[in-house]
């Protein structure tokens, strides 16, 4: 079951709130039971206040297609269609296929545990997964989706404006003071409970390239783009900000590959097996992690408005123990 009610956020230096499980956790934090983790935020005052954002109604959809990419990393089957016609009679149906994880998505609770210890959000286990429907993405619908308010930070303009040469296709880490740094410059507050849009230009980069090299991007040996960097100091800023969930255009949010990158001290010396962010996020805290979102007109239109706060709604689909969905999302102006 979800928890519904309020929780007081501890500073970061609490953490892990349960003592016997990995660095970092704050498992317990909405009651033994809890399936929404950080969504808990998106409380129904929070919802009001973000509504608040919607002056003119323009809507931007944040849904990249669903065919894109044409042949997805980490080795993934694409998107296929077939078009079904009811034979002599103009009624037609059509017949999706496609790994949850191939285009626009959310991680949900069950895609991502921590590796050490092979735990899931809540101390749950591959067992639990394997035979309940324990941390299912249907819960995230069925108490109203990802809803309230969202807040762009363009890492694209940033770099633009300060002569910064960025290669979304290359294994390399947005530094946290390029981050604070956005925050500041676009004069963003955030609030308890937003939802953190970062756009790096991956989707707009994959667009501009043919199909050889869209095809060629996906057989090289290490599957390198660009990402936050995974580290303590991150992690710190991302808690303390209040976020309810993340969001990118990049296929992993966290510099890619995973596996081993992050520099440091404290949480990424105690964690196993690749993906800090991953694994404290969505392994720890229960907070959603969007990938390959499509941010490109929503750029345009916070440039063009002078606006960087929005109402966002995403209602994933409501498969009983799905691991990730398309997210469905739309920003409101």
């Amino acid at each position: 079951m979800a928890s519904t009610k309020k929780a007081e956020r501890p500073p970061f230096d609490e953490l892990p709130l349960d003592k016997d499980g990995p660095p970092g956790n704050a498992w317990g934090l909405y009651g033994p039971n809890d399936e929404l983790g950080a969504l808990n935020m998106l409380t129904p005052e929070t919802v009001v206040a973000a509504a608040q954002e919607i002056k003119t109604g323009e809507r931007v959809s944040l849904d990249w297609h669903l065919n894109k990419p044409s042949r997805p990393s980490f080795d993934r089957p694409p998107f296929e269609v077939k078009l079904r016609n009811n034979p002599g009679r103009a009624i037609n149906d059509d017949e999706l296929h496609f790994n949850t994880q191939c285009s626009t998505q959310w991680d949900g609770f069950r895609h991502f545990g921590f590796q050490g210890v092979k735990r899931f959000y809540g101390n749950r286990t591959q067992d639990d997964v394997d035979n309940t429907d324990v941390l299912g993405i249907d819960v995230w619908a069925e108490n109203g989706g990802v809803v309230g308010r969202g807040a762009l930070l363009d890492y694209v303009s940033f770099c633009n404006r300060h002569s910064i040469t960025v290669d979304p296709f290359s294994s390399s880490s947005i530094p946290l003071e390029h981050i604070k740094q956005m925050v500041l410059e676009q004069d963003i507050t955030f609030q308890a409970g937003d939802i953190l849009v970062l756009r790096v230009g991956f989707t707009a980069a994959y667009n501009a390239l043919d199909p050889i090299k869209q095809d060629a991007l996906a057989q090289r040996p290490t599957p390198d783009f660009l990402g936050v960097e995974p580290t303590s100091d991150m992690l710190r800023w991302l808690w303390d900000s209040g976020f309810a969930a993340v969001v990118s255009d990049s296929p992993s949010f966290e510099r890619a590959p995973v596996e081993g990158l992050w520099t440091g001290a404290e949480i990424e010396d105690h964690i196993d097996g690749g993906g800090l962010l991953h694994q404290v996020l969505i392994g720890g805290w229960g907070m959603p992690i969007g990938e390959m979102f499509d941010l490109e007109k929503l750029s345009e239109t916070c440039q063009r408005l002078n606006r960087w706060h929005f109402f966002m709604s995403s209602v994933p689909l409501k498969v009983p123990g799905g691991v990730a969905s398309p997210p469905n999302a739309v920003a409101i102006f």
